[in-house]
């Protein structure tokens, strides 16, 4: 079995973790560095058995040009025993539909198995959408009743913060970057580390501010 993971447009722009700590428990996991109009295209080189991993099926669904699109790539994987896992929304991962399938004893009629697949993953993602809606609520009301008891909510401005894995994001940069004493470019650095554009450079200037000057 082998493990692939697409990163979505949305990701990208809100954090783009979710490759590196997947790397931490799979390492041989690859990134799919296609967008969603190729993704069905790039299916063929994909064995069976294999899992595609996504971060949230909501974000997943955006990057495509529409569901008709999405649904199509989701059903032939369906058909070609390959898993698609949502890490944000496994309500969705085609893992379960299938397991639906064969607890229920459901058994499409011949031409219909991609409705079926379909309707049972809109039933899922309805579900997927709740909780995620039922998680958000309850996470505003705690954070309301720890302000009222007088919690401090958020960081304290001014205050400057050790954060591991910004401190290894630095020495990297300082190892790989041809602005100090490696030989990448900055866009070939970013692709190396798997980190959003902003945060690079945020990183990038906070190491020449602290670096002292000859």
């Amino acid at each position: 079995m082998k493990r692939y993971y697409f990163k979505t447009s949305e990701e990208e722009k809100k954090n783009g973790k979710t490759m590196p700590n997947l790397f931490e428990l799979y390492h041989d996991i690859r990134l799919v560095s296609v967008n969603s109009d190729e993704l069905m295209e790039y299916l063929p080189r994909i064995e069976g058995r294999s899992t595609i991993y996504f971060c949230d099926y909501f974000m997943t669904l955006k990057d495509f040009r529409n569901e008709e699109d999405f649904f199509d790539f989701y059903v032939e994987c369906f058909f070609r025993g390959i898993d698609i896992y949502f890490i944000n929304t496994p309500e969705c991962n085609l893992s379960f539909i299938r397991e639906l399938f064969e607890t229920l004893d459901v058994k499409p009629p011949e031409g219909h198995v991609k409705e079926y697949v379909i309707r049972c993953l809109r039933c899922c993602a309805e579900q997927a959408r709740l909780s995620k809606e039922m998680s958000s609520s309850l996470k505003r009301a705690a954070l309301m009743a720890a302000k009222k008891n007088g919690s401090q909510i958020g960081g304290v401005k001014g205050a400057v913060y050790n954060i591991p894995k910004a401190d290894d994001m630095k020495k990297q940069i300082v190892q790989y970057s041809k602005s100090f004493d490696g030989t990448y470019s900055d866009i070939d650095l970013i692709k190396k580390l798997d980190i959003p554009r902003a945060t690079y450079y945020k990183y990038k200037k906070e190491i020449k501010d602290k670096k002292p000057t000859k």
